[in-house]
């Protein structure tokens, strides 16, 4: 009987222990671990900066000197196109000027032609209808001459200006890269210096 008593203590101890596991479990579960995320050192993060400040610099160089090529090369063929232009033009109006001179040339010679037959006639006049009659006659011969030069000048016309090609605008050029900030050296703080007590020892400054 005694026997049977202390096999149902200890199987009530068993259960009793097992239960207070079981309860310790639910209520206090182990903690899974938080991965810690790693951070990149800020001499690696400089290093890496300047490494593609320095890639980007060189393209920056590359892209200015073409920028410049470019643009020489417009201005150049905009220079080019000015002096055809201006060219043009003044070979016209050179052209234009040796034909005025020409219809001038010819009226000159008309009217010094009217004056030498108007002599002429008042050499050999001897009445007076006569020497009207020259009188008449060089007034309309200059007259004709007037009115042809007036035709001749008018169908010549007047010379247009040239008509230039538009100046070309510079265009913006390539942005050149910011390079990056190099970090500041973190310096050590100093430990508060140590006073020392009556006793001899070392103790802390106080604030």
């Amino acid at each position: 009987m005694r026997t049977k008593q202390i096999f149902t203590t200890s199987l009530l101890s068993a259960g009793l222990i097992l239960g207070s596991v079981s309860v310790a479990n639910a209520t206090d579960p182990t903690p899974t671990p938080t991965p810690v995320a790693t951070t990149t050192p800020v001499a690696t993060t400089y290093a890496a900066q300047l490494a593609a400040y320095k890639v980007a610099l060189a393209s920056y160089q590359v892209a200015m000197d073409q920028y410049r090529a470019a643009w020489k090369v417009t201005m150049d063929q905009y220079t080019a196109a000015v002096k055809a232009a201006m060219s043009q033009y003044q070979a016209a109006q050179q052209v234009r000027q040796a034909k005025r001179q020409a219809i001038i040339s010819i009226f000159q010679a008309a009217v010094a032609k009217a004056d030498s037959d108007f002599a002429n006639a008042l050499a050999v006049a001897t009445t007076a209808d006569q020497k009207s009659a020259a009188v008449a006659a060089r007034n309309a011969a200059i007259t004709a001459a007037t009115a042809a030069r007036k035709t001749a000048l008018d169908a010549l016309g007047d010379l247009a200006r040239p008509v230039l090609p538009v100046k070309p605008i510079k265009p913006a050029p390539p942005v050149k890269p910011v390079p990056p900030v190099k970090p500041e050296a973190v310096k050590p703080s100093k430990s508060p210096k140590a006073e020392k007590s009556d006793n001899g020892k070392k103790i802390g400054k106080n604030k």
